[in-house]
């Protein structure tokens, strides 16, 4: 019995140490994925910010046909502000 008892012994140490090294690698990969969350979140505010600017744009552009006039400047700046955005994703 006392084998018996070494064997369990050294099984409940096999199963403890593989568990701490499943629990260090669920939160490795729990931070994977928070991280892709977060990029994903990125990608999106990038996204409704192009779409926004295309939306001003357009709707300038048509203001602007209207008046029989262009403006530009504020396209522009609208692209400066997207530009911008991608460069912080």
């Amino acid at each position: 019995t006392a084998a018996l008892a070494q064997k369990n012994s050294a099984a409940a140490r096999a199963l403890a140490m593989q568990s701490e090294i499943l629990e260090k690698e669920l939160g490795e990969i729990q931070k994977v994925l928070l991280a892709m969350q977060v990029q994903q979140q990125k990608q999106l505010d990038l996204i409704l910010a192009i779409a926004k600017a295309g939306k001003l744009w357009e709707s300038k552009r048509e203001t602007s046909e209207e008046h029989g006039t262009i403006e530009m400047s504020n396209s522009a700046v609208n692209l400066n502000e997207v530009n911008q955005e991608v460069h912080q994703v």
